[in-house]
């Protein structure tokens, strides 16, 4: 961790609901392994996204996969909030794509559609598929200069994928996994001001001490149980803990939270900023098996 020393400050003096980016995942499914309410309402969505907005957040990650961007679309419509909203989308993964040029431009043009209004950065949802970037830049070039589309990003999960990206022409935006208990992208290079955290509460495994889902692996029960008792022993909060880790470190310039309900995004944005006895939890961290750590494997 980059700061060992105890902290404790009230988190509008950093200015964290500036770095703050609200995913929209939950908004079109039941998201998440400590969401035991399912997906919410369109009412509840409404809500949600006034408080955000209300509250100074600025910034929404979306795509098309997390069937979000409509509702975000008329909530951005129906306040007028097409030249203030700073939107975040992505290219579905390409894998097995006949025409990948064709299947980018329906995808952007839909989401535009939707969403109506310009996208500050696409984000490759696939890694994998960034690799076009090198061997055709000349379509993203074009991309940038036929649709309201402000720059280009990646979404990884390995350190790896940024240094393969070393030599693009773009200057890049990334979105990379950081939480309290792995930090593995704290050294990677990436350009300032293009850095976005996600996974900050690890779909919610780090920030609240109820229970998780009933089909949850064995495994992330244990580490969820250990965890928070962990933090129970030092007397720290879990929301106030996992969004301190983010917000604070210097490698993250913006952090993606994700709620199903406006009482957990007021209960994010109210919190204080601290960390304590972060030695403790380096030791967790040297324990946890790294597989815990990637939603892919959950399965």
């Amino acid at each position: 961790m980059s700061n060992r020393s105890s902290i404790s400050v009230v988190a509008k003096s950093l200015n964290i609901t500036e770095k703050m980016v609200l995913g929209t995942a939950q908004f079109g499914s039941d998201y998440g392994i400590a969401n035991i309410r399912g997906k919410p309402s369109k009412k509840d969505v409404f809500s949600i996204l006034n408080a955000a907005w209300e509250k100074g957040i600025r910034r929404f990650d979306t795509a098309p996969g997390y069937g979000s961007e409509v509702l975000l679309g008329e909530f951005i419509t129906a306040n007028g909030l097409r030249n203030e909203a700073v939107v975040l989308s992505k290219i579905p993964s390409l894998e097995g794509a006949a025409n990948y040029k064709k299947l980018i431009r329906n995808s952007l043009e839909e989401s535009l559609t939707n969403l109506g209004s310009r996208v500050e950065v696409l984000f490759f949802h696939n890694s994998a598929d960034s690799d076009l970037l090198q061997k055709n830049p000349d379509i993203f070039e074009n991309l940038l200069y036929e649709y309201p589309v402000s720059s280009l990003g990646v979404s990884v999960y390995e350190p790896w994928e940024v240094d393969n990206l070393s030599g693009c022409k773009f200057e890049l935006s990334f979105q990379f996994p950081f939480n309290v208990l792995d930090q593995r992208f704290e050294r990677v290079s990436m350009a300032q001001g293009k850095r976005y955290a996600r996974s900050i509460f690890l779909q919610g495994l780090l920030a609240s001490a109820n229970g998780l889902r009933p089909d949850v692996p064995l495994g992330l029960l244990d580490l969820h149980k250990q965890y928070h008792s962990k933090l129970a022993d030092l007397h720290v909060k879990p929301v106030n803990f996992a969004v301190s880790v983010v917000a604070q470190n210097e490698s993250v310039d913006y952090f993606l939270i994700g709620v199903d309900s406006t009482q957990q995004l007021l209960d994010i944005m109210n919190s204080t900023l601290e960390l304590k006895d972060a030695p403790v939890l380096d030791m967790m961290m040297e324990k946890t098996d790294e597989k815990w750590l990637d939603p892919r494997s959950w399965n």
